[in-house]
């Protein structure tokens, strides 16, 4: 294998200019300095160039300060790492060398660090299932982000069979009908972030934020292979998108009830099942609840997707939360002003990580910064408005911050450039 050096350069944002550079090759030498020249000497023609997120950071400011330069090729341990390691994502390298908060980043350091992730992130490839390795090279041995790393580690393989090699390896994990073959052609990185996710099988793993907003279209990817049943049916969709056994699976019941022989909780769970957004009129105590947490605890499972629950009384949100924990599902959490600052810490924790997949909030919580940011940090599956009859101005129960949802539903696709609207489920027994 050829020889690899490993650099990470801090740049002054407002100039553009590099204030301090560290690298070091395979071989031990290293630099730490801010001089052009000696980062222009340092660096040679035969060397693979490696550093965290280098393409998108590193390499633009190199080319910006010494000219453009030849190397064998550029390797970025930031696609890598979300790719080989989505049990636990290397978001970013850890800053360990820091002794105080404001101290300046040391290049040298981080360059010795993204040595280090490299080579893990090499012997991991290498210890993958070969359907895995065939699958990462037919989809990404052309992409920029990582075509040379796998020149570096001298791999090929056919890549004509890229679809058959998907529907076989992910038999049963993914829907039977999805389009593998045009993803394949179109979408070949998001298709290759979906498949390393369902090929971790974590139920509490997730899409890093930086892939879903550099990625965007990686939410529809998941959707078209496991957020929608089919219509003809599938090993995958008849198990895990099928409503009355996600009510088994979760809260160990038979059947939906019907109301005067009409099976409504189970046409609502279908409709959300199938993408579609509703309006379900329940009478009181008819378990509309039940009727948005199973396909919420679905969409956690099969999509790492989150929930969220829009509901006008605190108490009803910490009930909720309670009862679902008396069944022995974890998997929801509320923020509200009720909350000290170490709960609500633990609960925004929660969400980022992914150990939460329904997110019970109040409208006017929509209006803080923190929560618009984890939830652009994650990907939606749904908005459900509880007691929906607030949004209602004549009647006593109206809340003004209920008018609010809709801008800020549109708000966060646009932002998270989805191409579509997260669909939204309201539910009420007061409508008239």
């Amino acid at each position: 294998m050829r020889a690899v050096t490993f650099i990470d350069a801090e740049v002054v944002p407002e100039t553009g200019k590099i204030a301090d550079f560290g690298a070091i090759r395979s071989s031990g030498e290293n630099i730490h300095d801010a001089s052009l020249e000696a980062i222009r000497q340092f660096l040679r023609e035969s060397d693979f160039l490696c550093g965290h997120n280098i393409i998108e950071h590193d390499m633009k400011y190199l080319d910006k300060n010494i000219g453009q330069f030849s190397c064998a090729g550029v390797i970025d341990t930031l696609p890598l790492s979300a790719l080989l390691f989505p049990q636990r994502p290397y978001h970013a390298l850890v800053k360990d060398d820091k002794l105080q908060v404001d101290e300046l980043n040391n290049p040298l350091n981080d360059s010795k660090k993204a040595r280090d992730l490299f080579y893990d992130e090499v012997e991991t490839f290498r210890s993958l299932p070969d359907e895995m390795k065939r699958i990462y090279f037919i989809l990404l041995g052309d992409k920029k982000e990582l075509r040379d790393f796998f020149s570096y580690i001298e791999y090929k393989c056919d890549k004509s069979l890229g679809e058959i090699e998907i529907r076989e390896y992910f038999h049963g994990k993914i829907c039977e009908h999805a389009d593998v073959e045009k993803l394949v052609s179109e979408h070949g990185i998001e298709l290759a972030y979906c498949l390393s996710l369902i090929y971790a099988d974590d139920e509490y793993s997730i899409t890093p934020p930086w892939i879903l907003m550099r990625y965007p279209y990686v939410d529809v990817v998941m959707n078209k292979l496991r957020g929608t049943r089919c219509v003809e049916g599938c090993v995958f969709c008849n198990e895990m998108m099928d409503a009355v056994r996600g009510l088994k699976r979760f809260f160990g019941y038979d059947a939906y009830r019907s109301f005067d022989g009409v099976p409504l909780q189970e046409q609502a769970v279908k409709a959300a099942v199938d993408g579609d957004s509703l309006l379900a009129v329940f009478p009181t105590g008819g378990g509309k609840s039940i009727t948005f947490q199973v396909p919420a605890l679905m969409a956690g499972k099969n999509t790492k997707s989150l929930t969220v629950v829009i509901s006008p009384l605190q108490s009803l949100m910490k009930d909720q939360v309670d009862n679902l924990e008396r069944g022995s599902i974890t998997d929801a959490v509320t923020i509200n002003g009720l909350l000290d600052p170490i709960e609500r810490m633990e609960a925004i924790r929660r969400v980022e990580s992914g150990e939460a997949h329904i997110l019970y909030i109040s409208p006017e919580s929509l209006r803080s910064r923190s929560i618009e940011k984890i939830l652009l940090d994650r990907k939606i599956a749904r908005f459900v408005i509880d007691e929906a009859h607030c949004f209602s101005a004549w009647g006593q129960d109206f809340r003004v911050d209920y008018l609010y949802i809709a801008e800020f539903i549109k708000k966060i696709c646009e932002k998270k450039n989805l191409g579509y609207m997260i669909p939204v489920s309201c539910f009420t027994a007061t409508a008239k």
